[in-house]
């Protein structure tokens, strides 16, 4: 593997440390939507608490277990003495900066997405430059496995480039669309709340 990267020339470092971001944004932001995910399994139970006349049960339940799901329920709760008009703004806004929190530093899988097959197309660019110019100079023949050997090393960062890009984009898209998911369920939770608060129209 070290030796990959020397011979891939100096782009292999950035992509490099393109790699390590998104592993690291992959798995934590994969870790925080898991725990949205589960939040939202137990938002169920509690509104059905809350149905059952049983609303600081529900809220309690929600403290023990924090999640995005349940801090909406508990906020129904605590102000479910406010008009419904305003509750449900009280409750958007609060789901707004949920959502908002989930997305933190997805835009860096996008962006890797995109940049990490151009740098490793400049990186084979610039190998092959410097391998022609090589046989330029030598002004004769030149061995094929002498050429094939600085293509094959030029074409390194090419391939490390698309082996980044590749899982960093599918991580997007499934973050992405997930997280419509949880914006569609927490939409529908917080209504069920208010609802079964008996908040008038």
């Amino acid at each position: 593997m070290l030796s990959l990267l020397l011979k891939g020339g100096v782009l292999m470092y950035p992509l490099l440390a393109c790699s390590v971001i998104v592993l690291a944004v992959a798995l934590e932001r994969g870790v925080l939507l898991l725990q949205a995910r589960r939040s939202l399994g137990r938002a169920g139970a509690l509104i059905e608490l809350i149905e059952a006349g049983r609303p600081q049960e529900a809220a309690d339940a929600a403290r023990r277990r924090p999640g995005p799901a349940a801090d909406l329920i508990l906020e129904a709760v605590e102000h479910r003495q406010l008009p419904r008009h305003d509750l449900e703004n009280r409750l958007s806004l609060l789901g707004s900066h949920a959502l908002k929190r989930l997305t933190v530093r997805l835009h860096l899988l996008e962006l890797i997405g995109k940049i990490a097959p151009m740098l490793g197309l400049s990186g084979t660019v610039l190998g092959l430059t410097r391998t022609f110019q090589t046989v330029a100079q030598v002004r004769r023949y030149a061995d094929p496995t002498v050429l094939a050997g600085g293509i094959w090393e030029a074409l390194i960062t090419t391939v490390a480039g698309l082996f980044i890009a590749i899982p960093a984009l599918i991580c997007y898209h499934l973050y992405e669309n997930r997280i419509k998911t949880i914006a569609f369920e927490l939409r529908s939770y917080a209504e069920e709340a208010v609802c079964a608060l008996g908040q008038p129209t």
